[in-house]
């Protein structure tokens, strides 16, 4: 996926030449060509970004995980890590969006086979933005969740603090109300950060691995978000793969070519 896509958008993309070429023996100029260049290939390029951005999210909640099943202190370290790969993400897509959405390359309907080529990799490509929404919302939803457990936990500890304080007794006397008196636990994580934007995640329903009582050697009900990512990883291999056939086949319509052919 990774080879034939960039092939595609290094295609898609002919680099300047260093200097002048002292003859032109053919401009292919049409709608297919120009939207090839002008909006397809940089597309593709940011798709690719997209890509690296999501692969690093794994290592990082696995971090995660990990730090969680052993008390570890690096949890807050890693969940910062991955709220910035937000940012990019988010700006990457909106970019991507507003190139295939270009009303002056692509025509609202096909006319001839160039203008139903150039549809057929744009809706390639919608589709691949789609499924990388989807992993942002994986992603974005894990932080903003996680995020608002931290601050849930600090109010529910100082509210044991408060009622950690003398209360006066029933019957003038006084009393200790704290809440390890009380034998109360540590405040838990929040069970809602197993919500943050899986729930739709493909297979999960039918995968014990996935559930929050998985009963799988080693199972961890936080590797829900590792395990989506993965899924997400392999959708959109196969319709990148998609979109990468379309613009080589297309390439030599515009004076494009292809290694190996």
């Amino acid at each position: 996926m990774w080879i034939s896509l960039a092939m595609a958008v290094s295609l898609a993309t002919p680099a300047p030449a260093a200097t002048p070429l002292k003859t032109i023996k053919h401009i292919y100029v049409s709608p297919l060509c120009t939207g090839l260049r002008q909006n397809i290939g940089p597309a593709i390029g940011k798709v690719l970004q997209n890509d690296n951005t999501i692969a690093q999210s794994r290592p990082l909640l696995r971090g995660y995980v990990k730090a969680t099943a052993t008390s570890g202190i690096s949890k807050d370290l890693q969940v910062s890590r991955i709220e910035r790969l937000i940012t990019p993400l988010v700006k990457n897509t909106a970019a991507i969006e507003k190139l295939l959405d270009d009303p002056f390359v692509f025509p609202k309907h096909a006319i001839s086979d160039a203008d139903r080529q150039l549809l057929d990799i744009r809706a390639d490509l919608q589709e691949v933005v789609t499924q990388q929404k989807r992993a942002l919302d994986v992603i974005s939803g894990f932080v903003d969740t996680e995020q608002l457990g931290q601050m849930q936990a600090a109010g529910s500890e100082a509210l044991k603090l408060t009622q950690s304080h003398e209360i006066p007794g029933a019957q003038g006397g006084h009393s200790t109300g704290s809440a390890q008196s009380a034998g109360a636990a540590p405040t838990p994580p929040p069970s809602e950060i197993l919500n943050a934007g899986v729930r739709n995640t493909p297979g999960q329903a039918a995968d014990p691995a996935l559930q929050e009582t998985g009963m799988v050697v080693g199972h961890n009900p936080l590797d829900v978000f590792d395990n989506a990512i993965g899924q997400y990883q392999q959708m959109l291999q196969s319709s990148e793969g998609q979109a990468a056939a379309l613009v080589v086949k297309a390439l030599p319509l515009c004076g494009g070519h292809v290694p190996g052919t």
